[in-house]
């Protein structure tokens, strides 16, 4: 019997300070992203084994950086890279994520 382990998705978005920087600006991208995950976590997640935590972009810098993701909105499953802002992409595919989570 397999037993499945408990899916965190991260969300680092454009917030936070390090040392004398701190962001003050809102980040509409950012915004969109939580609002997508909040309502895949009362819908597609409900009674799933999967948790959603959303942490400032620039208090997790380095965290980031050595994941080699650097421009916020960036989600992770489990300390990996599902996606991350670029203006190419700037929204990530609900279903990938969903099929992505679901997977694990």
């Amino acid at each position: 019997m397999k037993i499945k382990m408990a899916i965190k998705i991260i969300l680092y978005k454009w917030a936070g300070k390090l040392g004398p920087f701190k962001i003050k600006t809102n980040c509409e991208d950012c915004n969109l992203t939580k609002s997508i995950i909040d309502d895949m976590m009362q819908k597609e997640f409900k009674g799933k084994n999967v948790s959603f935590e959303i942490k400032p972009w620039l208090d997790n810098f380095f965290y980031c950086l050595f994941r080699f993701t650097w421009h916020a909105p960036i989600i992770m499953i489990n300390g990996k890279k599902f996606h991350q802002f670029s203006h190419k992409n700037p929204l990530f595919d609900r279903k990938e994520l969903e099929k992505e989570v679901l997977r694990k």
